[in-house]
């Protein structure tokens, strides 16, 4: 049985003259996980959002339980059962969690006012139902990643749609957590759900889903059953050939270390503090630190790019204290940062693609330069171009899929030479093409000279790139033999299983 159906879809964007979808049809049964797959920029964000009620066609129909439908708002496709969990947080960071889920949705009290305890209530249970343990009181503020996104999770199940449709739901997710999502897919398959799966990840793609479509240049090339294809051939098909990683990058000799953590201590809410952690990532090398959500990444990440002081210890930059330097001259020549919230930290969502690509560089410009706009424009295309985003003109910055994201904020901090680079899950939302790109410019710099710390919650990646591995476990670092790296020891350490 079809739940939903697009039909012969189309969306133009006059203001930057895009053709984002092109007579696209898609169709979503019942008991099944559909996988949307394509290159960045493909159209899949825009499909996903036309059938969730973000975006109008232009043109094509749109049917759920096989009878016609239009969509004025998101609220009109939740009330036809169809949630949404964006690539990108749509959650409100000043309220709790409990308050995000509810948010729109409030049970009154008295016919007027908002009823807190059954809204704390309701999110307690439904989290209860589905296994994921988020404190209703915590504000999504104070959340890590790896939270939110289980929070988005919630706040779709809680509108009690039968097609549910998920936008790069692991790209922030560690193994565990990511099995975890898996697991409750696959409830929600058994249970008659309808699943729209959209991802690069070829290896968990084949794992999760029964159909795939390929999508490229707005347009549905082709649907598969996902057992007619392996992992190479799928990420052939994404990008049109010749993308599959194979082997390991080339290892070079090391120098002085360029950062160091000395007896870095975090004190943070709930389970992401780190105790007594040392650390040093000389130049030349790459160290990757791999951990699941809850274990300390995201604090890791905060001290490690200046962003918070430790509570205890020493962060070093080149020798000098991190907090010494002045913020524009340490994010301008010194130190280069991949943030894994690339919209709070990466972007400035309301400005240009342009704007955005050139802000560490916007002062080396001179008025007239500036004015005339030739420079900057040349060094954008020259910039963008090198990561593969076109059609960028026009455009702000928030029109981009979220892979394009990705690739504005690598292109402009991975651009240059800096002797330190802080890179937290820096392939997420990125196509195979475009995440081998990105690793090519991390060893490029790493042969350049530059110490490169790699954060991920993705055991692949961290094998694929590092000199050095560590897993952080429980606010503490552990070595990873490094006469057998690989993503299988680092899995069996990431939950404890192997100290």
């Amino acid at each position: 049985m079809n739940l939903a159906v697009l039909s012969s879809v189309r969306k133009y964007y006059a203001s930057t003259s895009t053709l984002a979808v092109d007579d696209a049809s898609l169709s979503v049964e019942a008991g099944e996980v559909h996988a949307l797959v394509g290159e960045n920029g493909a159209g899949k964000s825009t499909l996903a959002r036309i059938l969730c009620g973000f975006e109008v066609p232009d043109a094509g129909s749109i049917a759920v339980r096989g009878s016609p439908v239009v969509f004025a708002s998101h609220r009109d496709a939740e009330k036809a059962g169809i949630g949404f969990v964006p690539q990108y947080s749509m959650l409100a960071p000043g309220l709790t969690a409990a308050e995000n889920v509810a948010l729109g949705h409030e049970p009154a009290r008295l016919g007027v006012f908002v009823d807190r305890k059954r809204v704390i209530y309701d999110f307690s249970m439904l989290a209860e139902r589905y296994g994921f343990a988020v404190d209703p009181d915590a504000m999504v503020s104070s959340l890590p990643a790896s939270a939110r996104r289980e929070l988005e999770i919630l706040r779709a199940l809680a509108r009690g749609g039968d097609v549910l449709v998920l936008d790069e739901p692991t790209s922030i997710l560690g193994d565990e957590d990511t099995r975890h999502l898996f697991s409750l897919i696959r409830r929600l398959k058994a249970a008659g759900a309808g699943i729209v799966y959209i991802s690069h990840r070829a290896r968990e793609i084949l794992d999760l889903a029964d159909r795939i479509s390929v999508m490229r240049d707005g347009r549905v090339e082709q649907t598969i059953r996902a057992n007619e294809v392996d992992e190479c051939g799928l990420a052939e098909l994404i990008v049109g050939g010749g993308s599959c990683l194979s082997g390991q990058l080339s290892r070079g000799a090391p120098g002085k270390a360029a950062l160091v953590l000395r007896g870095v201590s975090l004190e943070r809410r709930g389970s992401g503090s780190m105790a007594s952690v040392d650390l040093a990532v000389r130049a030349g090398e790459i160290v990757s630190v791999v951990a699941l959500g809850g274990n300390g990444l995201d604090a890791l990440e905060d001290l490690a790019a200046g962003v918070v002081a430790p509570d205890a210890g020493d962060v070093l930059v080149c020798g000098k204290p991190i907090a010494s330097y002045d913020k524009r001259v340490l994010r301008t020549g010194i130190l280069a940062y991949l943030p894994t919230d690339r919209e709070e930290r990466g972007l400035c969502m309301r400005m240009s693609v342009g704007l955005n690509a050139l802000a560490s560089r916007l002062f080396s410009y001179s008025r007239l330069e500036y004015a005339i706009g030739k420079r900057p424009s040349s060094d954008v295309a020259t910039l963008l171009g090198s990561f593969g985003v076109f059609n960028w003109q026009a455009r702000r910055v928030d029109t981009l899929s979220g892979g394009n994201r990705q690739r504005v904020v690598a292109a402009r901090e991975l651009d240059g030479f800096s002797p330190v680079v802080v890179a937290a899950n820096p392939a997420q939302g990125l196509d195979p093409s475009a995440r081998s790109a990105l690793f090519d410019r991390l060893e490029s710099l790493r042969e350049e000279g530059a110490a490169v710390l790699v954060l991920t919650s993705d055991p692949e990646d961290a094998a694929l790139l590092a000199d050095r591995t560590f897993v952080l476990y429980r606010g503490k670092l552990r070595l990873v033999d490094p006469r057998g790296i690989d993503s299988n020891q680092i899995a069996a350490m990431l939950t404890g299983a192997v100290v």
